[in-house]
């Protein structure tokens, strides 16, 4: 008993040692931890700051030198021109004072600022008087003490920015024009600044130019031109690409100074990658370090509690496995019947498929089918015309009246055509049509269209009212198949019409925005509002059993459709249904479809 009892102390005391140390190294490796953590964090937040500094500065030098060499290079090819003006061989008679002269000299400054590019070329007398320019809209007070004309009448080259009376901003080249070794002149040529500058409105970083003053001369950020540097030390607006999302921004600036410009050269790139990396890294220091502690506190913890799991590990790990096999056979089993399920369901589907290309196939046959009764309506009525046409040009013939029986016989062509395009588009109809198209006179296609269905419209005593836009205006589509559309659209109003006391059509042509809108209004009872949803359904119909496929609506809409415009069915406010067919505009040059 004794001996339990000095056990169980022994297990109690060491229990207590074990929890004492456990509390210890705890202690330790907090403090170490959060030591490390700071320490680590800042040091590599630092570096990497540093290093991301570094990075973004060697970016913007390189960005910052070519854009100097561009810039120099951009005014220095117009640095020569007065000079090579001033001296030539011409001058002293192109500065006579009579008109002629003045003339020429004026050819020769609009010469010079259209080969070079310049917005003005300026000639001068020493009193600052101008002789002639190439530009009126140059609006620029040269004095004839300013530091322009002292430079050029001392034999000097002149160069200086300058603002305009317009705001227009310009570099300036000022040189002598020279006559038997003396100065009778001066010659200045106007760079616009604008137009280097919309170059950098490619760049997406900030950039700018300032002069010795301080002002910004040019810069892609319209906020900073014309007024003073900013301090970009700390955050300044103006800089973002948007305006609209503009706020304050600290840059990395890398400046270079332009001698012969006497200008400073600035390009800016955004410093929140610099303090970004430093958060970054050192975010992922810090979370290393804490990482790397919780590491050894789970050493530590599982150390300490080595010798109380062995048993209890060994008893979860047994019952582990049995759980572990258990749910492998449970597994495996849905694993087989899920199998057994994809098979099943693989069948299935390649059945439906089967049994859809088959439907597919018998809804075409059934379609084609039923195609001679609609062949037969569509081919009767121009069948009709050609008679009609055939019989006035045998009277015509017979009368001597050559040009109205070659008219009839072109109209007999012409629906000849008509009859082989529609037996050809009802025996395609299984198939998407692709024929080529180009511009087509919307107006004739509406003409020939009511030729096909006169017959019709004069047996029910129905008037068409039309009003067909501006003359010669052009649609994108293939007139024969444009004209099934309105043949469609016009004989549907006609059956819809069938039993109103008035009977009228009203075909209406517009254009706007490049869009031509053709709208066909019928007087009758217009469609159910529960029907607009399928009325372009193919073989839906409203009309009794054989006297229609439902097909008409279907085909105008898959046609005009493949010409990538829209036909539409609504309701009109006053009376009626109103079909709206929408196309695209066509020039003049287009190759009409056929």
């Amino acid at each position: 008993m004794s001996g339990m009892d000095d056990q169980g102390r022994s297990i109690v005391m060491n229990g207590v040692a074990v929890t004492a140390r456990f509390v210890r190294l705890t202690a330790l490796n907090a403090v170490v931890g959060v030591a490390l953590c700071v320490a680590g964090a800042y040091l590599v937040g630092r570096m990497a700051s540093d290093l991301e500094a570094g990075r973004l500065g060697a970016a913007a030098q390189e960005s910052l030198n070519v854009q100097a060499e561009a810039l120099n290079g951009a005014l220095d090819k117009y640095r020569m021109l007065p000079v090579l003006l001033g001296h030539r061989p011409d001058t002293e008679t192109l500065f006579a004072p009579d008109v002629e002269s003045q003339a020429a000299m004026r050819r020769v400054a609009l010469t010079a600022a259209g080969l070079s590019g310049a917005l003005d070329v300026v000639f001068l007398r020493p009193s600052g008087a101008v002789i002639a320019r190439a530009s009126d809209t140059v609006d620029d007070a040269i004095s004839p003490d300013g530091p322009l004309m002292l430079a050029a009448l001392q034999g000097r080259l002149g160069r200086d920015e300058r603002v305009l009376q317009d705001g227009r901003r310009a570099y300036v080249f000022a040189s002598a024009v020279w006559a038997d070794s003396a100065i009778i002149g001066a010659v200045l040529v106007y760079v616009d600044l604008e137009t280097i500058e919309d170059n950098w409105s490619l760049i997406n970083n900030p950039i700018l130019a300032t002069d010795a003053l301080g002002r910004v001369i040019m810069s892609n950020r319209p906020d900073w031109r014309m007024g003073p540097r900013p301090d970009f030390s700390k955050p300044v607006r103006g800089g973002a690409a948007n305006p609209t999302r503009d706020e304050p921004t600290d840059y990395l600036a890398r400046s270079r100074v332009l001698p012969p410009l006497k200008w400073t050269l600035t390009v800016l790139l955004r410093a929140a990658p610099i303090r970004w990396a430093g958060l970054f890294w050192g975010g992922l220091t810090a979370g290393l370090v804490l990482a790397l502690a919780l590491a050894v506190q789970m050493v530590i913890n599982r150390s300490i509690a080595a010798i109380r799991r062995t048993r209890s590990q060994r008893a979860i790990a047994l019952r582990l496995e049995r759980i572990v096999r258990d749910r492998t056979r449970e597994l495996l089993q849905t694993n087989t019947s899920l199998a057994h399920e994809v098979t099943e369901r693989k069948a299935a589907v390649d059945l439906l498929r089967k049994t859809q290309s088959e439907l597919v196939q018998t809804g075409k046959m059934a379609a084609l089918g039923q195609m001679s009764t609609a062949l037969s309506h569509e081919i009767n009525q121009p069948l009709s015309a050609v008679k009609t046409y055939a019989q006035n040009a045998l009277t015509y013939l017979q009368r001597g009246r050559v040009n109205e029986a070659a008219d009839n016989l072109t109209r007999i062509s012409e629906l000849t055509d008509r009859m082989a395009e529609i037996s050809r588009h009802l025996r395609n109809f299984a198939r998407k049509p692709n024929p080529t198209f180009g511009a087509t006179s919307i107006a004739k296609v509406i003409e020939d269209a009511l030729i096909v269905v006169a017959a019709r419209l004069r047996e029910e005593q129905v008037q068409v009212t039309k009003d067909l836009g501006p003359p010669g205006l052009m649609v994108r589509g293939g007139p024969v198949r444009l004209q099934q559309v309105i043949v469609n659209l016009v004989l549907n109003a006609l059956d819809a019409m069938a039993a109103q006391k008035m009977q009228a059509i009203f075909i209406t042509v517009s254009e706007e925005n490049g869009i031509v809108q053709v709208r066909v209004r019928d007087t009758g009872p217009g469609i159910a509002a529960e029907l607009l949803p399928q009325i372009f359904d193919p073989f839906f119909t409203t009309k009794g059993v054989g006297q229609g496929l439902g097909l008409g609506l279907s085909i105008s809409f898959n046609i005009v459709k493949d010409f990538g415009g829209t036909l539409e069915a609504r309701n009109d406010e006053d009376s009626g249904a109103c079909f709206v067919l929408r196309l695209d505009a066509a020039g003049q040059d287009q190759v009409a479809a056929q």
